[in-house]
């Protein structure tokens, strides 16, 4: 405020009061508010995105293969082979996939959350302690309310709250429930009486939200139940129809929900709803799969049984038998009580667009845009706005360079390899670069991201350090929101682009895919934005090791045609010229771990012939003069490059350390892999899906330095994060990454 002279303090008075008394133009919600109705999602399997990944249950989860393989690649805990409906609702009303509400560090909810529990219902009794009941899901809503109140302040969170649209598919678990277990409520209460209970929990939940701020509903009508392949299941051999007791409680249900929403919006003041007809949508679906591009309508692609009702896709419940169909296109359902993606497709559109007729007042798109009316009120102030600052900058440009709605936090873009890869090369046809599937990813997220690890890497406890959400892989569909940071790193990825070339994202298509980047940044926030978050961001490396592994592993020419000095001086050039280009980008700040044992690693140890309890000391020259040098070229450009910093990380000492020494730091085993085969596990069979398809899985990965034949376990990986971001000179010169961050 110092540059403020007296001038500038009047017109910004007179400014201020032409917004007050003109119009009070941004009734309740502040100017700054972004214009994107938020999301949030109740219910149970239909919508879950992966809430049941984090609870106790034993039937209720979908997160491992087949599940997940036809859009995201690798299983997230959705009951589909991809993506259910209110994915397809996100992406039309432009936001980001809505994240479920349990994974660690979920903190980003101006978006929305996804609160759905596969299994849940309306009742608390519904599969009581296997679940997240609606209730308890409501409970976790109030939570966010109150967060989002403590982070944007009561006006701007009432804003968000108002303009949202919230989403449920419930009550189908609640009638289905009984008949699976043959429960004494369907002798005890009526039809009319059950599906009374049912009915009343979801009006006092609407209320409740209401009551909180919610104004714009969306509740699609009940399926037909009883004609979906786990309740033909129940219907006698050979009669091919639908399981009728259930019919009911569906019928009366659609009709009861229809007549709440009608007296909510009477009674209640800019109460909103659509209420999408997806039980007929469903019907024609399954009795006329062709009229819609479908071959199959009753039967589901995976599953064993009749109509393979039977829920056993994956064989991880029980039945370990399954059949999974060739052309999952060409279904309805993809396991027995779930639509496959191409059908919850078409009924997301039809919730999205659909006439009056069949999603009531509003369909979804209306819902969504309802609030924008509002808007117009905005284009008188908004010109005093942009004539005010025009004020402002005439006479002082007492803002600086920089747009004073910057964010103070520092973005993290991440380069390089499989040890930090976030699952890029889930989207790449890549044969052997790949962990997306069991037991990758267990010990933390649950389910396997594509990560080489039990659970996180080096980034993301950096991200966690640095409060920032988890970086998102940059070939993730929907990934469009690059401000805190994008991962372009690839499992098998080198500086050279012959390192497993046309298998992997090597390290000059990732800096094509940061251009790419940055020139969204500019589109979206302006050249002085997009500089200064570039320039404030830490740019994240590990590169090289496969450079140097990739000829002994293929017995390459390379290991004749140069000597060590000439192959390693080739990988420092390419990671030179892409650091420059970086720093042309806007990029100043460079975080570079230096390469660790990798010839003490268990994949290497196996290239030692047998007998011999030593490293694969071939490596040894190619590394440690890699490490020299690396060191070297930051000092040359910290020299030559005005504005650059540095943090070299000793991830080979400590490697070693924490391989010859593993009880110093609280492990059992530092040279044998938890997952592999072979001697040391050193064989990369881990989850058999890389020809090899025996292999062995050490009982407490907590005890391993290694989780796969070259990759760390979490612990070690949390380790390796501490020290690069709080260790002392010695480790981390000239500076750890939290003092980078705070440049």
């Amino acid at each position: 405020m110092a540059k403020l002279n007296l001038i500038n303090i009047y017109l910004f008075v007179f400014c201020i009061s032409l917004f007050n008394f003109q119009t009070k133009c941004f009734d309740e919600s502040s100017w700054l508010y972004k214009k994107q109705a938020a999301l949030f999602i109740f219910g149970d399997s239909q919508f879950d995105a992966g809430n049941n990944n984090y609870i106790n249950t034993t039937t209720g989860k979908a997160n491992y293969w087949p599940y997940g393989e036809t859009f995201f690649h690798y299983p997230t805990g959705r009951f589909c082979d991809g993506r259910l409906v209110p994915d397809f609702i996100a992406q039309y009303a432009k936001l980001p996939f809505i994240p479920p509400y349990l994974p660690p560090r979920n903190k980003l909810f101006i978006y929305g959350v996804n609160f759905a529990s596969a299994g849940a219902g309306a009742l608390v009794e519904t599969r009581k302690g296997s679940v997240i009941d609606l209730q308890t899901q409501l409970g976790y809503f109030k939570n966010i309310s109150r967060v989002l109140r403590e982070k944007l302040g009561d006006t701007e969170a009432e804003a968000l709250l108002s303009k949202a649209v919230y989403l449920f598919s419930i009550g189908g678990n609640d009638y289905s429930f009984p008949f699976e277990t043959n429960s004494s409520v369907l002798y005890t209460y009526s039809v009319e009486q059950f599906v009374g209970q049912v009915i009343g929990n979801i009006t006092q939940v609407i209320k409740e939200i209401y009551e909180v701020g919610g104004r714009k509903f969306g509740l699609p009508s009940m399926w037909p139940l009883g004609c979906m392949p786990f309740s033909r299941t129940r219907v006698p051999e050979g009669e091919n129809k639908c399981f009728e007791p259930i019919t009911p409680y569906v019928e009366l249900h659609n009709i009861e929900i229809s007549k709440v929403l009608q007296k909510l919006q009477s009674d209640l003041n800019g109460f909103k709803y659509s209420i999408p007809d997806f039980h007929t949508l469903m019907e024609n679906l399954i009795n006329h799969p062709s009229k819609y591009g479908f071959k199959e309508g009753k039967v589901a692609c995976c599953g064993s049984g009749p109509y393979r009702g039977i829920l056993s896709c994956g064989g991880r419940r029980g039945v370990t038998e399954y059949y999974l169909c060739d052309n999952v296109n060409e279904y309805v359902f993809f396991d027995s009580a779930h639509p496959t993606e191409r059908a919850y497709k078409l009924l997301a559109q039809l919730a999205w667009s659909g006439e009056p007729s069949v999603t009531g007042s509003y369909n979804f798109k209306a819902l969504f845009e309802s609030y924008l009316s509002v808007m117009a009120k905005l284009n008188f102030c908004l010109s005093i706005f942009v004539f005010c600052i025009s004020l402002f900058n005439i006479q002082t440009k007492c803002f600086d360079e920089r747009p004073w709605l910057y964010k103070h936090h520092a973005a993290l873009f991440i380069f390089g390899d499989s040890l930090f890869d976030a699952g890029n090369n889930n989207y790449i046809n890549a044969t052997i670069g790949k962990a997306n599937f069991w037991p990758y990813g267990e010990t933390f997220f649950h389910y396997p991201t594509g990560r080489f690890c039990d659970g996180r890497l080096v980034p993301d406890f950096i991200a966690e350090y640095a409060k920032l959400p988890f970086i998102p892989p940059y070939l993730q569909p929907g990934n469009k929101l690059f401000t805190y940071g994008v991962n372009f790193a690839s499992g098998g990825a080198g500086a050279l682009v012959e390192t497993w070339e046309g298998s992997v994202i090597d390290l000059q298509t990732q800096l094509e895919y940061f251009k790419n980047v940055s020139r969204v940044l500019r589109e979206e926030l302006g050249d002085a934005e997009a500089k200064a978050l570039l320039s404030r961001a830490v740019y994240l490396f590990s590169v090289g090791s496969n450079d140097y592994a990739f000829p002994f592993q293929t017995n390459s020419s390379l290991l004749y045609t140069y000597s060590v000095e000439q192959y390693v001086m080739q990988v420092i050039g390419n990671i030179t010229q892409v650091i420059k280009e970086i720093y042309e980008v806007g990029g100043r700040k460079f975080g570079f771990p230096n390469l660790g044992p990798i010839e003490c690693a268990p994949f290497s140890r196996t290239m030692v012939p047998a007998g011999e309890n030593k490293c694969f000391e071939p490596f040894t020259p190619y590394v440690e003069l890699h490490n020299i040098e690396i060191s070297k070229l930051f000092q040359e450009l910290q020299s030559d490059l005005k504005g650059v910093k540095y943090s070299i990380l000793d991830f080979r000492a400590v490697g070693q350390d924490l391989i010859n020494y593993p009880s110093k730091y609280g492990f059992k085993e530092g040279k044998v892999a938890c997952c592999g085969s072979g001697p040391y596990r050193g064989i990369l069979s881990c989850g058999g899906r890389r020809g090899v398809r025996e292999f062995y899985l050490c009982d407490n990965v907590s005890d391993y330095v290694f989780f796969d034949s070259g990759h760390p376990t979490e612990r070690t990986n949390e380790i390796l994060a501490h020290l690069a971001w709080s260790g002392g000179p010695n480790v981390t010169g000239p500076c750890n990454l939290a003092a980078l961050f705070e440049f």
